[in-house]
């Protein structure tokens, strides 16, 4: 049986630790210290800490992974291979070099097709109709190391990012699970990527990419919508506030409104905004202090009328 040490933090690693804990002998659990993670600041765990402690695992949060006596730690351990599911830092060298096999992580997407930061929602940001989890050797770069295995499978019509997530959270699992089978039995193959990231670097998202421009096309909007739902969400701004919209589907009406403008309601749906090239069919809303509601509700509300003007992205 494998000796491993599992590096990962959010909710989507934590199928992989549950895999690794049953299939291996895990000798520590690696996660990011707890930080303020809900309203009023309040100190959580990172759901794969919380997992580990469940577990009745060693869990340790260096603040730097380069840290000298985390090498002299895991140096002790000597582990025969590190695993890594969204650790979010990088490794060194050091680290990468002291395992029998190296360090493995498992990546969710078709690389070389987008490395870095956000692989899942940029596939739905991009209309991708297929993706998947690939693990890889890790080596110095940023997710360009050799691919172990690569499982891949469709986008369904309508999957958000927040459950497209879960589902390769599952699929990762199997795909770890088979690859520590493999190393274990020494049958692993190794594919060298090349240099260019196919569809680049994805970078973490920043406050302005949640933000929809109406300028946009109808289908760009829809996708940008179902990648962010509904967590953090996309946004926009009406009447000197935040409108977070978990849901909308492309609106087939012509209509030569100004981008951003409300169009009118669309009976037990929701309500139609104008775009570039066409319309958008906004069918879920969260205003500002509140949870959220069917767009449908909203407007009956009085919160909007024809020709009030969303935030048009310019």
């Amino acid at each position: 049986m494998l000796r491993t040490v599992f590096m990962g933090s959010p909710e989507f690693a934590v199928a992989s630790l549950d895999r690794v804990y049953r299939e291996s002998q895990l000798l520590a659990v690696f996660t990011q210290p707890d930080k303020p993670r809900a309203r009023g600041n309040k100190m959580l765990p990172t759901p794969v800490k919380a997992r580990a402690l469940e577990l009745g695992l060693p869990v340790h949060e260096p603040a730097k992974i380069r840290d000298p006596q985390v090498l002299e730690y895991l140096q002790e351990l000597n582990p025969d291979v590190i695993l890594v599911v969204a650790y979010a830092k990088l490794i060194p060298k050091s680290l990468l070099d002291l395992p029998r096999f190296g360090c493995i992580n498992v990546h969710p997407s078709l690389l070389p097709r987008y490395r870095g930061a956000i692989p899942i929602q940029a596939a739905l940001m991009n209309g991708d109709s297929e993706t998947g989890v690939c693990t890889f050797f890790m080596d110095e770069g940023y997710d360009t190391g050799d691919i172990i295995l690569t499982r891949r499978t469709p986008i369904e019509p309508g999957e958000t990012g927040e459950q497209l997530s879960q589902r390769l959270s599952r699929v990762g699992a199997d795909v770890l699970s088979e690859t520590m089978a493999q190393l274990e039995s020494n049958t692993y193959t190794r594919l060298a990527q090349p240099a260019e990231a196919e569809g680049g670097y994805t970078k973490p998202l920043q406050k302005s990419d949640l933000v929809l421009d109406w300028n946009w096309n109808p289908r760009k909007i829809v996708n940008w919508v179902r990648a962010l739902a509904s967590e953090p969400a996309a946004q926009t701004s009406y009447a000197g506030g935040i409108l977070k919209i978990g849901k909308a589907s492309v609106w087939d009406v012509p209509s030569q409104a100004v981008a951003g403008t409300v169009i009118g309601p669309v009976k037990g749906q929701g309500f139609a905004v104008a775009c570039s090239g066409g319309a958008v069919l906004v069918e879920q809303v969260k205003p500002a202090g509140k949870g959220w509601m069917a767009a449908w509700s909203f407007w009956q509300g009085n919160q909007l009328k024809p020709g009030n003007q969303l935030a048009d992205g310019t």
